[in-house]
């Protein structure tokens, strides 16, 4: 069994192209000791030391998934359940936090505007992360929306909820510049102390190409979005599992890619979350 790995600061760096992409007052940066004390995950000093220094914290696992990062313990024993299901060989997790935005903190049902920014698919086309194979930055989704299922790929609208729903399963299509257009099943929960859990699996075989690299259920990501205690921090972790082929730059591929994939879906919400 293989212990998770703190990514290097080398790559951490080049990571750090994307974080211009998040709005100004919601970018993350260095944390008082205090705040990074009131995270409810299992930080090891490594973990906190990158927090305090810059708001964020990525480590990467082989073999035996990593979970200490994820800041609600439902959410941790979810993605603990799903992948040791789909026995991935490699992945990667990674914590951001950063301040709350000021309108969204006030909002007697932020909770709710939360939850249903999460849902807001459409908005996720033209997002972009940096390609450290192009050494550029890149369009992630060229198209994200709503779908009923595998039998009727018409695009459905975003939904918009009255109230938090402990559970529903939705489908997503979305157009990925590197791995095409996939189908995506998709799972949200509605946890306790205000989280919110969003859970993707492929449904069908993801190419390289014309090179096939993951096979139905292969990939498994989770989003969980949750408040600090004391409403000022917002909490955003993505852990990445992937059972895939064995090629060769496979390990570096996926600590490069899937790191700076999980930092623009945070750009990406935070974006939105300025907006409310």
């Amino acid at each position: 069994m293989t212990r998770p790995r703190t990514l290097p600061w080398a790559l951490m760096a080049a990571s750090s192209v994307l974080w211009a992409q998040a709005p100004p007052g919601i970018n993350a940066g260095p944390l008082p000791a205090a705040a990074v004390d009131a995270i409810p995950a299992s930080l090891d000093a490594e973990a906190r030391r990158q927090l305090m220094a810059a708001g964020s914290c990525s480590s990467f696992f082989q073999e035996q998934p990593g979970i200490d990062l994820c800041p609600n313990p439902a959410a941790a024993a979810d993605i603990t359940r799903a992948l040791d299901a789909s026995h991935p060989n490699i992945g990667v997790q990674t914590l951001v936090v950063a301040p709350m935005p000021a309108r969204l903190a006030a909002r007697a049902d932020r909770n709710l505007a939360l939850y249903n920014l999460l849902h807001q698919f459409r908005t996720m086309e033209g997002i972009q992360y940096y390609s450290a194979s192009h050494g550029e930055m890149r369009v992630f989704f060229t198209a994200s929306y709503r779908v009923q299922g595998p039998g009727s790929l018409a695009m459905l609208a975003d939904p918009r909820y009255p109230a938090i729903e402990p559970r529903h399963d939705l489908y997503l299509l979305q157009d990925d510049s590197t791995f095409g257009k996939n189908l995506y099943a998709t799972t949200v929960k509605g946890l306790d102390h205000g989280a919110i859990e969003l859970t993707m699996s492929n449904v069908e075989r993801v190419r390289y190409g014309l090179l096939p690299v993951l096979g139905p259920g292969a990939l498994r990501l989770t989003m969980v979005v949750q408040p600090s205690a004391d409403g000022r921090y917002l909490y955003f972790y993505g852990n990445v599992g992937i059972k895939a082929v064995k090629l060769p730059g496979l390990e570096t591929t996926v600590r490069n890619s899937f790191s700076n994939r999980i930092i623009a879906y945070y750009n990406w919400f935070a974006r939105e979350a300025a907006k409310v």
